[in-house]
C-alpha cells in the first residue's frame, strides 16, 4: 500500500520513522493518525521509540529485519527497548552519527557513505547480516539520504543516473532515479518503504509516485 502522510506538519517523513519487513519504528510522540499509516502502508507491527530521546529516528537509525546500528548518544535503555523489539543492536562510535542518512539498507545488502571507517562498516553489515558495498550514489556519500532501499527494488537521488545500470547488477533488482515533495532529491529523507509499500510526504506529486512504484517494483 503507498500512502501519503505528514508528521506534525513536516513533510519530510523519512527522517522521522524506519521499517523494515517486519516492523516499523516510530517516534515516541507520534499522532496515532501517523501510526495508523504505517501499520497500514508496511504491514508490520509499529513500535514506538527514541534515540538520545529525540524523534529523528531516521536520521540516526540504519535498520533492516534482523538488527539496527545506532549512534553512541543512544541510551542503554533505549538500546534496550530495541533488543526487546526483537532486533540484533550495534552501537556505532564513529563521527558520521546520522547513520540513517548514511547508510540504506535491505535485507541482502547495505550501501554504505565511504567515509565510515571499514571497521564500522564490517560491524554494520554483520548486525544486519548483509553484504556491505561502500560507496557514493551519484556526487553524494550520504546514500541513506540518496537511496531508498528495499528487498523490492530501490530510488537514487536523480544525480545517479549513470550508476543505475551497475547498481541494478550489483543489487540483482530493478531501480529507478526520481524525486519526492515536489524535486527534493534526497529521496532517503522523503521517503519510508519495505516491499509491501511506502508512505512519503504529501507533498509528493503524482508524477513522483509513478517513479516510486516503479522504481519499487509495485507496478
Amino acid at each position: 500500500m503507498r500512502l501519503k502522510a505528514v508528521f506534525e506538519g513536516n513533510s519530510f517523513v523519512g527522517i522521522f520513522a524506519k521499517t523494515s519487513e517486519k516492523i516499523t519504528i516510530v517516534p515516541k510522540n507520534s499522532p496515532e493518525k501517523f501510526v495508523r499509516i504505517c501499520g497500514e502502508a508496511f504491514g508490520t507491527r509499529v513500535a514506538r521509540a527514541s534515540v538520545d530521546s529525540s524523534e529523528l529516528l531516521g536520521i540516526f537509525c540504519c535498520m533492516n529485519s534482523r538488527g539496527i546500528a545506532l549512534p553512541e548518544f543512544v541510551s542503554k535503555e533505549e538500546a534496550e527497548e530495541f533488543r526487546a523489539l526483537g532486533l540484533e543492536v550495534l552501537v556505532v562510535r564513529d563521527r558520521h552519527t546520522a547513520l540513517g542518512m548514511n547508510v540504506a539498507a535491505n535485507d541482502r545488502v547495505a550501501i554504505v557513505n565511504p567515509r565510515i571507517t571499514a571497521a564500522n562498516a564490517r560491524k554494520i553489515g554483520e548486525c544486519l547480516g548483509v553484504e556491505v558495498l561502500r560507496r557514493k550514489i551519484g556526487p553524494y556519500e550520504t546514500a541513506g539520504a540518496s537511496c531508498v532501499l528495499t528487498n523490492g527494488g530501490f530510488l537514487l537521488h536523480n544525480s545517479a543516473g549513470d550508476e543505475l545500470d551497475k547498481l541494478e547488477k550489483e543489487l540483482g533488482m530493478r531501480g529507478g532515479i526520481g524525486t519526492a515533495n515536489m524535486g527534493n532529491a534526497f529521496v532517503g529523507t522523503c521517503v519510508i518503504a519495505n516491499s509491501n509499500g511506502y508512505v512519503v510526504g504529501e507533498h509528493t506529486s503524482g508524477f513522483e509516485t509513478i517513479r516510486l512504484d516503479e522504481a519499487l517494483g509495485f507496478i
